[in-house]
């Protein structure tokens, strides 16, 4: 059986499940989305059959641009206390959902360390969030979530942004 999925009296697999987020309102959408839609649910009606794996990927710094140990030293630190904060905020959305979850930073570009991370933990599902870029933006910036919808080796649910109120 594959995908948390049954048939007939059999028990399921457990739903692996990728949440990756960024420090984006977006990326919390796409979580408490998840939460409130899906992995609550699933996990109600199904104890200990969904594993939650929240990632946040951090972009390694460029060596070029900093001369001196030190800066990149305090630059890299800062960048992990972001990172442990931002990760912090998505487990306790999880904890209050009563689902359990784990957390952790991949270091490297964002589109291929998702990939691979699914790959490398047998996830079910790759959950991301939009960032509602126009078509000229996503030309030139390139779009995590359309990459991942590609290049992933699972089902990839893109959470788009709430609508702007008016």
């Amino acid at each position: 059986m594959e995908g948390g999925v049954s048939s007939g009296g059999a028990t399921a697999a457990p739903l692996n499940v990728l949440v990756a987020i960024d420090d984006s309102d977006e990326s919390f959408h796409a979580l408490r989305w998840a939460l409130d839609n899906i992995l609550k649910q699933k996990s109600e009606t199904d104890q200990n059959s969904t594993v939650v794996t929240i990632a946040q990927v951090v972009e390694p710094l460029p060596r070029y641009a900093f001369p001196g140990g030190y800066v990149v030293e305090t630059a890299s630190k800062v960048q992990e206390e972001n990172a442990a904060r931002v990760l912090s905020r998505a487990f306790e959305m999880c904890r209050d959902s009563s689902l359990k979850a784990k957390t952790i930073i991949l270091e490297g570009d964002p589109k291929d360390k998702i990939c691979r991370a699914v790959e490398e933990m047998n996830i079910n599902l790759l959950i991301v969030g939009s960032r509602g870029l126009g078509q000229i933006k996503r030309a030139f910036l390139g779009s995590v979530s359309d990459y991942c919808s590609h290049h992933a080796k699972c089902p990839v649910l893109v959470v788009k942004p709430p609508p702007k109120k008016t």
